[in-house]
């Protein structure tokens, strides 16, 4: 038969690893927040795909574009600093050329900040951003 102690150990060792699971769950919820973006057309001026929410960061996993029409079209993405503006200092591609009905995919980790936005515009009104990404 057990001792006292063995159970009030054993209870103790349990707990204890039941508040480490805890803390793990509810810190892995908080980083792994999921931001579904939405397709979005564009402009032929500086729109705004996405903002950070405050006091969150959000890591850029990945944009699509895509170019709907059958002529080449150039694209310009920037991230985008809050109270900034979109131009070739924080572009990730600037006119970048595009052909016609193909997708360009980037895949990264880039971290942003809060109130970031990432702005994209485009020659023509015929091509679609997607972003992927998490906010943590």
């Amino acid at each position: 038969m057990a001792s006292l102690d063995d159970i009030l150990t054993t209870q103790k060792n349990g707990v204890v690893a039941i508040n480490n699971l805890a803390q793990i769950l509810s810190y892995m919820s908080y980083v792994y927040i999921a931001d579904p973006s939405p397709t979005v057309q564009s402009t032929t001026s500086a729109n705004i795909l996405y903002t950070v929410p405050n006091t969150l960061q959000y890591t850029v996993t990945g944009i699509d574009i895509c170019n709907t029409s059958g002529s080449a079209d150039t694209f310009t993405i920037c991230f985008v600093p809050s109270g900034g503006t979109a131009n070739a200092t924080n572009a990730l591609y600037y006119s970048a050329p595009i052909a016609a009905h193909t997708t360009i995919s980037w895949r990264g980790g880039t971290a942003l900040d809060s109130n970031y936005t990432i702005q994209a515009y485009a020659g023509t009104t015929n091509l679609t951003f997607k972003i992927s990404g998490a906010s943590n």
